[in-house]
């Protein structure tokens, strides 16, 4: 999850009157000192108050994607690993803007529709195993509305977007101030130092809207969603087993821009870019400087840690060395192990973490061998398993998403493991790239 900051910066003149000269003259000098020019300043800081339905169909808040005012480094609007059909839950988000007038646009961008895996009854009716066929997308609802700030859709307050994930997580701009739109009122912009909020609800489902009568207090505490409800209810009856385990990864970016700078803007110019483009690199290696037939730990301290001997190679690969886990020549029984760990990857300050690596396999019939990849947020103390490879596979690209739980990390590793007992048998890893997106 990620904001936009603008703070533009200060600049300042400043001239003085300076009298000199070699003759003595009767006058009276008067100077001008500090004269001074500065630009304006706006601040925009969040905060979100998230609420969520419980194993038993409870609506509870959600601790996790909660929080108070806040720049967004960290943070997350969504974070929900097991959803169930039936499943509902509501945001409120209030914007903070400071210093001066401001038009505000907000973007929501579709990043990843992971698969996930699949179980037996998701196998049995969808036929798509990439890393990115998922289906998730299709069957979770959202609808935006402008709140006044107690977490429930009431008559009067106007929804500015609706629809399923896959049609309005377009990373397209959406107006929540401009010179044509306002969803709080009338057109025109924010007022400096005030506060305005943003009702978003999800179903996985069918959203039924059932907006509350208006009460006109705004938040007092005790007329939120667990007094009062939503103002929606959800339906899982439709939903099916072809989104099991299936999952989505989108960026949510907020914007604002000093209105007297732009009197007529508009959040939908081409000219204005909110969603993040730029990716940098936070790990590579090619493994080309690699020592061929010796074993990494002698070469590679600063970025690997292996055990079992893994050693350089050029592994058939025809684009240079690569490294080369062969659990056929270490004794480790009952199976052979061999395994290269990365040392620890820092994403602080990063989201919409991407892992990329190119692989080949050979595996000798008759002789089980696998090959493992996962990764850790933390150091090392829990794994998350990527894939498992047990058949022989010529060079082969992969990309995978590790986001969200790999974002803002100072501690992510990547782990490539062999086990097999025949000595033919072999892994070739090469190109490993870890990528992210700054705020």
């Amino acid at each position: 999850m990620k904001k936009i900051l603008l703070s533009l910066g200060s600049i300042i003149f400043v001239s003085t009157l300076l009298i000199s000269g070699t003759k003595a003259f009767f006058g009276n000098p008067n100077t001008s000192t500090g004269n001074t020019f500065a630009t304006g300043v706006i601040t925009l800081k969040v905060d979100n108050e998230s609420y969520v339905t419980n194993n038993v169909g409870d609506l509870v808040m959600s601790t996790s994607t909660s929080w108070a005012l806040s720049s967004l480094a960290g943070k997350l609007f969504f974070n929900f690993l097991d959803l169930k059909p039936g499943n509902v839950g509501e945001d409120t988000i209030s914007l903070h803007v400071s210093g001066n007038n401001a038009w505000a646009c907000m973007n929501v961008a579709l990043k990843s529709t992971p698969e996930n895996g699949q179980d037996e009854p998701e196998l049995i009716i969808d036929p798509t195993t990439g890393t990115n066929d998922g289906e998730l997308q299709n069957h979770l609802y959202f609808s935006f509305w402008a709140d006044d700030g107690d977490n429930v859709h009431e008559t009067d307050e106007q929804t500015f977007k609706k629809g399923l994930v896959k049609d309005i997580f377009n990373n397209q701009n959406w107006a929540l101030a401009d010179s044509q739109n306002n969803i709080w009122g009338s057109p025109g912009p924010l007022p400096a130092n005030t506060i305005r909020y943003i009702g978003k609800a999800w179903c996985f489902g069918t959203m039924i809207e059932t907006p509350r009568p208006q009460d006109t207090q705004g938040k007092t505490g005790t007329n939120g969603p667990l007094v009062r409800g939503t103002g929606f209810s959800c339906s899982g009856v439709d939903v099916g087993n072809i989104a099991q385990s299936d999952g989505i990864v989108a960026d949510v970016s907020f914007g604002v821009l000093q209105e007297r700078s732009s009197t007529s803007f508009l959040c939908t110019s081409k000219n204005y870019q909110l969603s993040p483009t730029g990716t940098s690199t936070l790990f590579s290696e090619n493994f080309n400087s690699a020592k061929l037939d010796t074993e990494f730990s002698n070469i590679y301290t600063p970025k690997w840690d292996q055990s079992g001997g893994v050693q350089g190679s050029y592994g058939g690969n025809p684009y240079g060395k690569v490294a080369d886990l062969d659990a056929g020549s270490n004794l480790y029984p009952p199976d052979h192990t061999e395994v290269l760990t990365s040392k620890n990857v820092s994403t602080l300050g990063y989201h919409s973490i991407t892992l990329k690596y190119d692989r080949r396999v050979i595996a000798p019939l008759g002789a089980p061998m696998t090959l493992t990849v996962d990764y850790s947020p933390n150091g090392g103390s829990t794994w998350t398993t990527l894939e498992v490879v047990s058949t022989s596979s010529p060079w082969t690209n992969k990309t995978w998403s590790l986001s969200p739980s790999a974002d803002n990390v100072s501690q992510l590793k990547i782990r490539f493991s062999i086990v097999g007992t025949d000595g033919t048998d072999h892994a070739y890893i090469d190109n490993v790239t870890v990528t992210g997106v700054s705020p």
